[in-house]
């Protein structure tokens, strides 16, 4: 009896213990949840006869919650980019993505992702350059991610529904009593979304009332936006990304050919061999986004992993790249950083031209020749940074993704620095005082198609004043916008639409008289490429230039770099596409105008320049007869893979321009390049003269300018 009575003690200690335990972690946890909503949850009896039309409605407000939250996760915040009663922020997007708001994922899609940091100011902007940011309020504000994600809800839920019809064919009769209502409410582990949707429901004389909906979405938001504010944060205040880059281009670069161009470094030498290309250290320079971008990491997040080199060199610079989270934790989502290669950047060098040397001071002493050779290049660079942030256990185990991006600034060999200031203690949702005091006469602008003539609809209408932009609205259907703009002097009008290349044009509204305002867009057209060679053969009077054209071969392929050469007043715009020899035609974008063309022929083939022995007579010694040496073998494809050898033949430098007319009424672009035809050249009969041509392209290209323009088919 006595061991009885202390078991039973000890069960009711332990009963209570429980008890208040759970009290405990019940009264925690709602103290750890501020942010659930204060609204009133209406506590429904509904017959069970209607229990399949409550479920019916549950079912499609937590199908058009989670789409909402896919969207927004998709595009960085927000629902939409065009629907005005949807997202009410302002953007300006082009084809740019270093002179954007948000960058066009690929040309192909309508996916669009917004800078969460980035410079606003135009890429060459002197002084007053000026930072911005387009991460939206998760809670409160207008705009913010719940009062997206409710109109989103309210647009789309009654679509979701259909009137019920399969319900109405099973003799329901469904009336509504009142308008759809939503509120969301991202709490600290899951997204609740109440609808209110007062209906009135009858079958075979029975009736109820239905009027609210309620799901909780099981996406930890909040946890993401807080790492994805982290990261943000990271980069305001410390630049991580072009330290990141600016490490990378020490660490590659030196007085030679084949690195690039060093900062700062001397040699004591007489002349110079050492030049490089401007173009060419550009896509060094992408080429190091595109393979080291990717090793950023977070510390403490699901996907990090720190290796472990034997190098310190190697371990310091790996180390750099990984970045703290001031001591948090989110073992449960992982962030990935990536740079990919058609996003285009912004790059200058400070070279004369495209020929990059270095500046000399040379002298001549008596029997010793002097000179000294400084070397000191200032890289500016822009580039956008794709982040990701996911949660792999959202949505039970689906998993949800956030994208956003970054954008990287260097000017003259250092990171450009923008007032920090923690974001997730401000807001960038409010309006530019700009916009609100417009204060002219009406203003008509007129848009239309520089080719076509045509009237152009929906293209965007901003104004920038003093190094503030104002969206003022878009056309209409016969290309015009009618309205009132700020009063300023030195303003401009920009105008911005989807395939065409973005106008900037210079515009004063006045008080006392009404203006009007018609400009011309250019238009991008896509078009199919030809790429046809013109060879330079080795005759017995040397090598000459051969105008008769040729297809390549199935072991030929081009690169088309296109670079439009613009009048101040346009948006640059560049074009790249890739052909095949013996294959379909490639595409191409392209908009009328002229073009800095760089085209690069590859050769699939291994080339071989066999050893040679040549000789000469020592002017010092006539009687003792030649001197000879060997040139030992040249062989292009020693290292290559068999079947992977690559070998430079030719290509095409030089300014191109493609009419209007010749781009609106033919379908293929036929370019021509210059090919050094030294596979035509049995291999005993190469010698290493041969290899002067290579570097020749430029040279055949001016030369021969008239044959090498464009054609149409």
């Amino acid at each position: 009896m006595n061991k009885k009575s202390q078991a039973t003690i000890f069960m009711i200690v332990g009963l209570i213990i429980l008890i208040g335990g759970g009290i405990f972690y019940y009264s925690t946890q709602k103290i750890q949840r501020p942010y659930e909503p204060e609204i009133k949850i209406i506590q429904e009896q509904v017959p069970t006869e209607f229990n399949p039309i409550k479920s019916y409605a549950t079912d499609c407000a937590y199908s058009a919650g989670v789409e909402g939250l896919q969207i927004i996760g998709k595009q960085g915040g927000y629902i939409t980019f065009s629907n005005r009663s949807l997202n009410r922020e302002p953007f300006t997007i082009t084809l740019n993505p270093t002179e954007s708001d948000a960058v066009a994922f690929t040309r192909d899609t309508d996916l669009r992702i917004p800078y969460w940091w980035y410079l606003k100011s135009a890429n060459n902007c002197k002084g007053n350059c000026q930072f911005a940011s387009k991460r939206p309020d998760l809670r409160q504000s207008d705009n913010s991610i719940e009062k997206q994600l409710e109109r989103y809800i309210d647009f789309r839920f009654k679509e979701c529904l259909n009137n019920f019809q399969p319900f109405v064919d099973q003799g329901f009769k469904v009336t509504e009593e009142g308008k759809v209502k939503t509120d969301v409410t991202i709490a600290s582990d899951d997204v609740l979304v109440v609808v209110e949707y007062p209906l009135s429901v009858e079958r075979q004389g029975s009736t109820s009332d239905l009027t609210q909906f309620l799901v909780r979405i099981p996406i930890n938001l909040e946890r993401v936006y807080e790492l994805a504010t982290k990261i943000t944060d990271l980069q305001v205040k410390h630049n991580y990304l072009e330290r990141h880059i600016l490490n990378l281009i020490v660490s590659f670069s030196g007085v030679d050919k084949d690195k690039l161009p060093p900062m700062s470094d001397m040699q004591f030498k007489f002349g110079s061999s050492i030049s490089w290309k401007k173009s060419d250290i550009k896509n060094k320079v992408t080429g190091l986004l595109l393979s080291y971008i990717s090793l950023l990491q977070v510390d403490g997040t699901y996907n990090y992993d720190r290796n472990i080199f034997g190098s310190e060199l190697k371990q310091r610079l790996y180390d750099s790249s990984i970045l703290p989270v001031a001591n948090s934790s989110f073992r449960d989502l992982s962030a990935q950083f990536t740079y990919l290669d058609f996003w285009s950047t912004y790059f200058d060098l400070n070279c004369n031209g495209e020929r990059c040397v270095p500046s000399s001071a040379n002298s001549i002493i008596p029997f010793i020749p002097f000179g000294i050779q400084t070397y000191q290049f200032a890289y500016d660079l822009s580039f956008p940074v794709f982040v990701e942030v996911q949660d792999p256990f959202a949505l039970n185990g689906q998993g949800y993704t956030f994208n956003f991006f970054l954008e990287g600034n260097i000017r003259n060999n250092e990171h450009m620095a923008g007032d920090f200031t923690q974001l997730d203690l401000i807001s960038f949702s409010e309006r530019s005082q700009l916009c609100d005091i417009r204060t002219s006469s009406d203003v008509t602008v007129k848009v239309s198609d520089l080719v076509s003539k045509n009237p152009i609809d929906d293209a965007q209408v901003l104004y920038t004043l003093i190094d503030e932009s104002c969206f003022i609205g878009s056309t209409l259907a016969d290309g015009t916008l009618k309205e009132k703009f700020p009063i300023g002097v030195g303003g401009v009008v920009n105008l911005i639409k989807d395939n065409y290349i973005g106008k900037a044009v210079e515009f004063d509204a006045k008080i006392d008289s009404e203006l009007s305002l018609d400009a011309e867009i250019t238009p991008i057209f896509t078009k199919k490429v030809i790429i046809k060679k013109k060879n330079v053969v080795k005759t017995l009077q040397g090598w000459q230039f051969v105008d008769a054209p040729l297809d390549l071969s199935s072991k030929e392929h081009a690169i088309v770099t296109l670079l439009r050469i613009s009048d101040g007043t346009e948006l640059d715009f560049s074009s790249v596409a890739q052909y095949q020899g013996q294959q379909q035609p490639s595409e191409i974008e392209i908009a009328p105008g002229t073009y800095a063309a760089d085209i690069t022929l590859m050769l699939n083939e291994r080339i071989v320049i066999p050893e040679s022995e040549k000789c000469y007579r020592d002017p010092k010694k006539l009687f003792l007869g030649k001197k000879c040496f060997t040139i030992p073998e040249i062989d292009f494809g020693e290292r290559s893979t068999p079947g992977q050898e690559q070998f430079s033949e030719g290509g095409l430098k030089l300014n191109l321009t493609f009419d209007a007319n010749d781009l609106q009424n033919n379908d293929v672009i036929v370019l021509y390049v210059v090919s050094y035809d030294i596979a035509g050249v049995p291999q005993e009969q190469r010698v290493v003269e041969d290899l002067d041509q290579l570097g020749k392209v430029e040279e055949y290209s001016t030369t021969h300018k008239n044959v090498l323009q464009p054609t149409y088919e």
